[in-house]
């Protein structure tokens, strides 16, 4: 796939690869690896979530951003839509349909905020509180798994490494 019409890209956008050089991995992350090793974390956070959704919820189809949704209004029951799309990134309308979906398949609640009758807001419905919990329960258990099989340095490395992952993602 190309890139058109992206600011500084050009007629086409060179090829990223997803995954940093094995030599980069091994030998610990170069400067200039760290970003597509990132992006190859949060594509497999991605793949995990979907995973443990399908395995939790084999009918129900849940996508990581319909997860992410239900996830972060289980966190702040009463959001808005834009509050939503906020969250995710997306555009009101694509946050709207997704929420659509959800509240059709029983999972989400929308109705009229009492102090705005123009906005919306989104709460769980106990169908939607109890799969958004069997489903953190399901990755929580998973990572839990991973983390026991690092060694004790390891895991402190990735638990000081959180907070500088946090700031990171927060400013870019």
């Amino acid at each position: 796939m190309q890139l058109t019409h992206v600011q500084g890209a050009g007629p086409t956008a060179p090829s990223l690869p997803i995954l940093a050089p094995d030599d980069a991995i091994d030998g610990g992350p170069a400067r200039e690896a760290l970003p597509p090793a990132l992006l190859a974390m949060m594509m497999m956070a991605n793949r995990i979530i979907a995973t443990e959704a399908v395995r939790v919820i084999p009918d129900g189809k849940l996508t990581p951003p319909q997860f992410r949704i239900l996830n972060y209004l289980l966190i702040a029951p009463g959001a808005s839509l834009s509050e939503v799309a906020n969250y995710l990134g997306v555009r009101l309308p694509t946050a709207s349909v997704m929420l659509v979906k959800l509240a059709a398949e029983g999972y989400v609640l929308r109705s009229r905020h009492p102090m705005s009758r123009r906005r919306m807001q989104l709460v769980l419905t106990e169908q939607g509180q109890e799969m958004t919990e069997a489903v953190r329960t399901a990755l929580f258990a998973r990572l839990h798994t991973g983390l026991d099989r690092l060694d004790p340095a390891d895991r402190t490395l990735v638990q000081d490494a959180i907070p500088v992952l946090r700031r990171l993602f927060s400013e870019v």
